[in-house]
């Protein structure tokens, strides 16, 4: 809990100082706002595949915990993985489904060719998955 805690805290800081959403924008304010970037508008899969990051990796908090804790303690067994197990599959599979849309909607808007462009948000979601692969298929 006290590892939970610390994420929690350290994100709430985050919101609160650097990456303020509240603050105030200099100059001439759109009366509409400033509105989503062009890429964004015309496409479903947009408003569908950042829940589902967002829930694959506050869904990661809680193994990460177990680890954490488990180094902490010195309790390196085998045994926390297997009391993880159910986190981490919803955390995998909610990633997995929004990796999956993410490359649907850049190959539908950006025409890349592929399923995967090594955009930068997509290996942020990769590295998690790749980790998580192995504790799910353990």
């Amino acid at each position: 809990m006290v590892v939970i805690f610390i994420v929690a805290t350290f994100f709430f800081a985050l919101m609160v100082g650097p990456a303020d959403p509240f603050a105030a924008t200099i100059g001439r304010i759109p009366i509409d706002g400033a509105g989503a970037n062009a890429l964004l508008q015309d496409n479903t899969l947009v408003a569908i595949h950042p829940p589902f990051l967002y829930l694959g990796f506050v869904g990661f908090t809680v193994p990460y915990a177990f680890a954490i804790g488990s180094l902490i303690t010195g309790r390196v067994g085998e045994q926390w993985l297997t009391q993880i197990r159910r986190f981490a599959v919803f955390a995998w599979a909610f990633l997995t489904i929004g990796i999956v849309l993410g490359s649907w909607w850049s190959y539908q808007t950006l025409g890349w060719g592929g399923f995967w462009g090594w955009d930068p948000v997509e290996n942020a979601a990769l590295l998690p998955w790749l980790t998580g692969r192995r504790i799910c298929t353990r």
